[in-house]
């Protein structure tokens, strides 16, 4: 079945919105890299990286959907925050961002009745609600710790032992040391 020409221009447009979004957590990572919160940078480079990794599924998709892919280019994204509580916050809102914009394809994919673009969609709407509450969890946590130098350094540490998507921690991925 050919892909719907409306969709095919759709799923392109969320080809550059994945890497958009894991640019706008680059250079979150890149900002937390400049503060004494290494863990911070360490999940916002984690989170790059795995929007990286929607964009390349959404792109597989269309390859396999004999689709022609057409890529877009990305916006500089915001390069400084005023806090952690204030690039967590701006995360959220890029999460929120990204589940509206997988809601519309799953309209428009629906509408045209193309039953398998739902069905990759249904996976990226489950993986949206996950990213969004583990925003809201580590924000009620920045809340409770408030400008207390331990507890953010507590909550620094446990965000730098989150595992990035496919693994390996961002070091090895740039580099680094083990």
């Amino acid at each position: 079945m050919t892909l719907n020409p409306k969709l095919t221009k759709l799923l392109n447009e969320q080809i550059n919105n994945e890497m958009s979004s894991s640019y706008v957590y680059l250079a979150m990572a890149g900002w937390f890299e400049r503060t004494p919160y290494a863990g911070f940078a360490q999940w916002m480079f984690a989170q790059s990286r795995e929007e990286t990794m929607h964009a390349l599924k959404f792109y597989q998709y269309l390859v396999d959907r004999d689709a022609k892919v057409e890529l877009q280019p990305i916006d500089k994204p915001k390069m400084d925050y005023k806090s952690v509580m204030d690039a967590f916050q701006h995360s959220l809102k890029q999460e929120e961002k990204v589940t509206q914009q997988i809601n519309d394809l799953y309209e428009v994919a629906e509408q045209v009745k193309d039953h398998a673009s739902k069905n990759l969609l249904l996976w990226f709407l489950n993986e949206q609600m996950e990213e969004e509450k583990t925003v809201r969890d580590m924000l009620d946590r920045l809340k409770l710790a408030g400008d207390d130098a331990a507890s953010l350094l507590v909550l620094d540490r446990e965000a730098g032992s989150r595992k990035s998507a496919g693994g390996g921690s961002r070091s090895s991925m740039v580099g680094g040391g083990a």
